[in-house]
Parts: structure tokens; C-alpha cells; sequence
């Protein structure tokens, strides 16, 4: 073979893996994908709210304001119809609040006495968005 039949050989060859590769990608892209989110409602996060409760005033008499830390989780990744996403979801709750809670203790290590557990309050309230969005992707599943 002439080295100038090689060029145009290769491309040839090329042209048709292309073609072989648009006629096999064609039918499988005609299918409708599973991309995970038909299920979910439209919300695809869960606000996490770590708060700092400071009731009453200062020894000198200042007002004592609360202050909370939020992150966003998100679960746009995740199956929620299943028992492995919806353990996902509630461990990165979990991880989440634990870690703003972390950092709260850093950033304001005291306390006011009697006042509710960062970590525990952080939970519940963001547990409940996350078993609402578990239980909505299981009844739309149904």
C-alpha cells in the first residue's frame, strides 16, 4: 500500500467507527432514562440549622442574641425510594449538624444554662424535612 493511500484509508476507517458508533448509540438513546429525579417533588435539599440559644442578658446587662449556623444538604443523587438513600439522607443530616455544631462550640463556646442541645435541635428539625421528602418519593413511587 502506497503511503498515500494510508491517510485516506485511516480515514475511512474513522468515518465508519463514527457511523457504527451513531448507529449503535441511536436505539439506546431513544429509551427514556432513569436520571434518579422523576420521583422527587422539586426540592432537592435540606436546610440544617445548628442554633446557639442565649436567653436573658449578660452579667452587665446586654441583651444576649441567639445565633444559628445553616448548610444546605442536598439529595438530588440520591434514590429516596429506597431504604440505602433514605439512610444517605439521614446520615448526611446527621454529619451535617454535628458538624455546624462543631463549629458553633468553636466560634461561641458558652452556653446559656438550661438550653436545649445544638446537636439534638439541628436533627429534629432537619430530620422532618428529610422524612417529608422520603416519605413524598415513595408515595409518587407507588
Amino acid at each position: 500500500m502506497s503511503t498515500s493511500s494510508k491517510p485516506v484509508r485511516h480515514l475511512m476507517l474513522c468515518a465508519a467507527g463514527a457511523l457504527g458508533l451513531a448507529l449503535v448509540a441511536s436505539p439506546a438513546s431513544a429509551q427514556p432514562r432513569d436520571s434518579g429525579r422523576y420521583y422527587q417533588s422539586g426540592d432537592d435539599s435540606v436546610e440544617v440549622t445548628a442554633p446557639r440559644y442565649h436567653p436573658g442578658r449578660s452579667d452587665i446587662g446586654a441583651p444576649i442574641r441567639n445565633v444559628a449556623m445553616q448548610e444546605e444538604v442536598r439529595f438530588d443523587d440520591l434514590d429516596l425510594r429506597t431504604n440505602h438513600g433514605a439512610h444517605v439522607l439521614q446520615s448526611r443530616v446527621r454529619q451535617t449538624a454535628r458538624n455546624l455544631c462543631r463549629r458553633l462550640d468553636a466560634v461561641y463556646p458558652v452556653t446559656a444554662d438550661g438550653s436545649p442541645d445544638c446537636y439534638t435541635v439541628a436533627v429534629n428539625n432537619a430530620m422532618s424535612q428529610a422524612n417529608a421528602a422520603i416519605d413524598g418519593a415513595r408515595k409518587y413511587s407507588n
